[in-house]
């Protein structure tokens, strides 16, 4: 009896609840000019607005007007299965997804239970996987993958006896596997950024060669790169520098997004700017050019597909009979980063400040897969002897 509360008071609480509820708060709304190019208005900044990202305005206002409904939502398997599957990036999804149904199918034409895992499953599979003469991060890879498959069958874990022999398979397939070299992306010096510049790929297709400026000097990934629109831009009142809006990435899959800011190589003098690799001056040059102008349009008029194409088509024409036999290495869309990477390291930049404007999270990946095997290896190692022996003062 002492416990209970008297009804006059809780209807008096509930009453007041709502009121307590914080609502979103009101964005400030910063100011925007635009400079006229041509007779065309394009956006500057004097402030960048944070925007909201997907969804997240929704569930503030049900936070706030939520109250005087208590119940929650019904769930169907349908709901669940949705929602689980945002766990994972799509393209994570996607390859868990191809490897699982090559597993699956591997096991079936030899007779051997999929799921739950075996010791005869995953040395089948592994064996296979080493005869494919995939690299051996690629089949250790695909290997948890499936064993972390086999957790929604089965608690039971492999036990000792199983467990090292599919180790002692794994540590096979990494003598067999392990003296592949794996071929890293080219890079390019600053030369060869300049040739490339003036370049147009095999496509025809011009503003190609503006994205390739544009990835490589803000090191951004190809996805980005493709996923820009016009609105996504705004440049500075002199033209010294462009503000590029990353609606979501690799390492951002909640999309919160990120403002990248690439300038012009001319500053602080932008207007006597006339170096033709200049990504900023570049993308103004082609904005111009447009018919007409839509926020919503895409930047490069060119899908992730063709985009990757074209990259390829520019890089391998710039390095075409410059690169020694042994150092051949991809000519993909990832030349952009890694070349962008490497020419702010050449500069001095720290590793940090490399990592922060590239959205790594740390610099290990910057150090160990970004500065390594970097084109033009014979000729920095010719001149590592003749370092060696300076004598510092």
């Amino acid at each position: 009896m002492g416990d209970r509360i008297d009804p006059a008071v809780e209807r008096e609480f509930y009453s007041h609840r709502a009121s307590w509820v914080v609502g979103p708060s009101r964005r400030s709304r910063a100011s925007s000019s635009s400079v006229t190019v041509s007779g065309k208005a394009v956006v500057t900044e004097r402030a960048i607005v944070p925007y909201t990202p997907i969804g997240a305005a929704g569930q503030q206002r049900s936070r706030a007007g939520g109250s005087s409904n208590r119940r929650l939502p019904d769930v169907d398997e349908m709901d669940i299965s949705s929602h689980m599957e945002c766990a994972r990036a799509p393209s994570t999804n996607k390859k868990r997804g191809s490897v699982i149904t090559r597993y699956v199918e591997l096991c079936g034409r030899h007779a051997v239970e999929s799921f739950p895992i075996s010791s005869a499953s995953l040395i089948l599979f592994v064996v296979s996987l080493t005869k494919k003469a995939l690299m051996y991060e690629t089949v250790a890879d695909y290997v948890n993958i499936v064993k972390v498959e086999s957790r929604r069958y089965s608690e039971v874990q492999l036990s000792q006896t199983a467990d090292e022999e599919v180790r002692l398979t794994l540590q096979a397939a990494k003598r067999l596997l392990g003296n592949r070299k794996k071929d890293r992306t080219v890079t390019l010096n600053v030369a060869q950024v300049r040739v490339l510049s003036y370049l147009t790929p095999e496509s025809g297709r011009r503003r190609s060669t503006v994205a390739y400026l544009i990835g490589m000097m803000g090191l951004m990934r190809l996805k980005e790169v493709a996923a820009l629109k016009l609105g996504d831009l705004a440049f500075g009142v002199r033209g010294d520098y462009v503000a590029i809006k990353i609606r979501s990435s690799k390492t951002d899959q909640s999309g919160v997004g990120r403002t990248i800011y690439i300038g012009c190589v001319s500053a602080p003098i932008p207007d006597s700017c006339t170096e033709h690799a200049c990504a900023v001056h570049r993308l103004l040059r082609m904005i111009e050019s447009f018919e007409r102008l839509d926020r919503k349009d895409s930047l490069f008029g060119a899908s992730y597909s063709q985009l990757s194409e074209d990259i390829k088509s520019l890089v391998t024409t710039t390095l075409d009979g410059n690169l020694d036999e042994e150092e051949a290495g991809k000519r993909t869309s990832h030349s952009m980063r890694r070349t962008g990477v490497r020419l702010l390291a050449d500069a001095g930049l720290r590793l940090e400040d490399i990592a922060d404007y590239g959205r790594w999270k740390d610099v290990r990946t910057v150090q160990n897969n970004y500065m390594r095997d970097a084109s033009g290896r014979p000729a920095r190692e010719k001149s590592y002897s003749h370092r060696m022996m300076i004598e510092v003062f």
